[in-house]
């Protein structure tokens, strides 16, 4: 997985204000494929634990294919948020 630069400014800002240490990618079965998802879950026993880009970020031990998966800002009318790219959205 890959923090870019703007999902990790996004990410301290909104760290710092929840007073949470990182964030925690899990998945689910969905029609296409696994269904991620981003949380500022305590890390679980079995997670593995890894710092991108600067960003404790916990995986749980049943998510796979991560090395395609990047987290990146997303400017819209709205304003920002995050977008993970790479996953799979056919549903």
């Amino acid at each position: 997985m890959k923090i870019t630069d703007g999902a990790k400014q996004l990410l301290e800002g909104f760290l710092n204000e929840k007073g949470a240490e990182g964030i925690r990618l899990s998945s689910v079965a969905g029609c296409c494929g696994p269904q991620f998802s981003i949380s500022l879950d305590q890390p679980q026993e079995t997670d593995k634990i890894e710092t991108i880009n600067g960003i404790k970020v916990a995986i749980d031990s049943q998510v796979v294919g991560t090395k395609e998966l990047t987290l990146d800002k997303d400017v819209n009318e709205n304003g920002a948020g995050l977008v993970l790219i790479g996953a799979s959205s056919c549903c």
